[in-house]
């Protein structure tokens, strides 16, 4: 009875973190010293996504040698022009938003899917983003897509019951307080430090050491 089970139990466990790929491309953003960040357009139904995914993007970019405008600052200055969703923020011409704030290009991301998906004795936690920078000539020059897919999956203990049960419980886990964070900054490194395809040129600020 068990034997069906268990083999689809072990097809679905075979899913792992993946990313689609992206036409090999060659970027040139000028001599761009500073990112202005806008907030995340968000197409799913988690509230929290925009944020997780906003939160670990100055650091990444700073650290590739590109002055980062502050969050709270550009959030502050948004609201105080009457821009306080970001749908609407990213309708407005790159060319005003640059002017705005003095930036040399302006990020827009873009979050397609974030949910987590259940099969019998699996979950499966989705992030799909999408990024694009443009010139503050309204030129885009860098643009990224990245889909990941992550699927917990248990070590065998040898005990078929055993292990069953531990799937269970870690799907239950999943379901309750599904974690996206570690899978969105492995999405947002990949694309601008991993993928050869998306891989973001250093910017000025980068020590000579490192580059």
């Amino acid at each position: 009875m068990l034997k069906p089970l268990v083999l689809f139990f072990m097809v679905t466990l075979l899913a792992a973190c993946q990313s689609t790929p992206v036409p090999e491309q060659e970027f040139d953003l000028g001599e761009p010293r500073s990112i202005l960040i806008l907030p995340v357009v968000n197409h799913s139904v988690d509230v929290e996504a925009p944020l997780s995914v906003y939160s670990s993007l100055p650091v990444m970019l700073a650290e590739k040698g590109y002055y980062i405008f502050p969050i709270n600052t550009v959030k502050t200055i948004l609201e105080y022009e009457g821009l306080y969703e970001a749908e609407e923020i990213h309708q407005l011409p790159s060319t005003s938003l640059a002017e705005m704030f003095n930036a040399d290009t302006v990020l827009y991301v873009t979050i397609n899917r974030w949910d987590t998906t259940y099969l019998l004795l699996s979950s499966t936690t989705i992030v799909d983003i999408s990024y694009e920078i443009r010139g503050k000539q309204g030129e885009v020059l860098w643009q990224a897509d990245k889909h990941m897919e992550y699927t917990p999956q248990n070590s065998s203990t040898g005990n078929l019951l055993g292990d069953l049960i531990g799937a269970a419980i870690t799907a239950t886990i999943n379901r309750a307080a599904p974690d996206y964070m570690p899978l969105t900054r492995t999405a947002n490194y990949q694309v601008f430090y991993g993928d050869a395809a998306t891989y973001l040129p250093n910017g000025p600020y980068l020590p000579e050491a490192v580059k």
